[in-house]
């Protein structure tokens, strides 16, 4: 039967079955894009309940049978994506179609595993020790700072030193409780390790003061060393970008924050 409610009133059991089949997370996925932010750790929302038929707005023109209000005619969201789809200038890029395949699509990689649902005690731990790690070590600096190799920025030799302080200031928390979280980590650090032995200070290393770089004779054993610790850089940082995207975008620690005057 087809209903003409105007009103918005979904139900605790539809909410809570959204989430669920959502993995707590985002479900925008389109044209390669995924967002899989985690919006739900099973006490505080941060999503929101997208209308894929909208009640009297975006999409409300749709034919549709049903409760509008109902699981069958919501997706879960974060703000950001909710607000991309039913802008005016997306509608006829975001149809009705094209939202159920992306909810469909979100919700099969829940199903079958694709996706770690943030809820369970070993994703809450990776979550946070990695959100607590990466509060000290800036994520965004671990690939560009041997890039440009022979050339090294400082940030470089910081990272073991904090991996360090972590470990015996937190035992227990390292390594990292699932299986692929865990090799790639160690992977990270074995990397690092032997990239940082073989840079060892030496009078033929040169000193930029100003951009805190350094920079030693080059040599292809070298470049395969920084090689070898970019690619485990890089997967690790896809890792956390599809699982937790939100530590990409975390603040980190300033300990002498810049005060205006």
């Amino acid at each position: 039967m087809k209903t003409n409610d105007k009103k918005r009133t979904i139900s605790l059991a539809d909410t809570t079955l959204l989430i669920t089949k959502a993995g707590g997370r985002c479900s925008y996925n389109h044209e390669h894009e995924y967002c899989n932010k985690v919006l739900s750790d099973g006490r505080v929302n941060l999503g929101e309940r997208a209308h894929i038929v909208g009640v009297s707005g975006p999409r409300a023109k749709v034919p549709f049978n049903g409760n509008k209000n109902g699981y069958d005619n919501l997706m879960w969201l974060c703000r950001d994506h909710h607000k991309i789809i039913d802008h005016p200038t997306n509608l006829e890029k975001y149809t009705v179609n094209i939202l159920h395949e992306m909810k469909s699509r979100h919700e099969n990689r829940i199903m079958t595993g694709r996706y770690p649902y943030y809820g369970t005690a070993q994703s809450l731990h990776d979550f946070s020790v990695l959100s607590c790690l990466f509060e000290f070590i800036n994520i965004h600096t671990l690939y560009s700072c041997a890039a440009s190799y022979p050339v090294i920025h400082l940030d470089f030799f910081d990272v073991s030193d904090m991996c360090y302080h972590f470990r015996n200031d937190n035992p227990g928390d390292l390594p990292l409780r699932d299986p692929i979280f865990k090799r790639a980590f160690l992977n990270f650090e074995r990397t690092h390790e032997r990239l940082s032995i073989h840079l060892n200070p030496n009078s033929a290393i040169k000193e930029d003061k100003i951009s805190y770089c350094y920079t030693w004779p080059y040599s292809l054993f070298g470049e395969n060393l920084v090689f070898n610790y970019l690619a485990s850089v890089e997967r690790l940082i896809n890792l956390i970008e599809q699982r937790f995207p939100q530590i990409l975008h975390q603040e980190v620690y300033e300990p002498f924050p810049d005060v205006g005057i």
